[in-house]
């Protein structure tokens, strides 16, 4: 069930990335807003609807979770499958937060495949 229809955005610094990374990931947001400073992007808007939560999927007890430097999202909706969103990838998410603490991915983009991420996830709190 979806609760309210707010937009669920996670800031986090940028990581620092090398330049042929860099150029990997931003070559996948073609037409989006984003800005570069010192090896680190920020993205600012996906299709008019504002920045993505952008983090590293992983599977946990069954579920695909997005984990950010600050928060961990259960995925819901039909675009929380491993064939659209694998475990360990890179992808931006637009969605809203649902009343069971996940979050409902309305939108969904792969930045990197699974070396961009950690084998296993860093701590990350979860949303309260």
């Amino acid at each position: 069930m979806i609760g309210a229809a707010v937009a669920l955005h996670l800031w986090s610094a940028p990581a620092l990335l090398e330049a042929s990374d860099l150029a990997a990931e931003v070559t996948r947001l073609e037409g989006q807003k984003f800005r570069i400073e010192n090896g680190r992007y920020e993205i600012l808007d996906i299709a008019g609807e504002g920045p993505p939560t952008v983090g590293c999927v992983y599977k946990d007890d069954g579920e695909l979770v997005l984990v950010s430097d600050i928060a961990r999202l259960p995925l819901r909706g039909p675009l929380a499958v491993p064939r659209i969103a694998g475990p360990r990838y890179k992808v931006w998410v637009l969605g809203t937060a649902t009343n069971d603490g996940g979050f409902f991915a309305r939108r969904l983009g792969i930045l990197a495949g699974p070396a961009a991420c950690p084998k296993t996830p860093k701590a990350a709190r979860t949303r309260e």
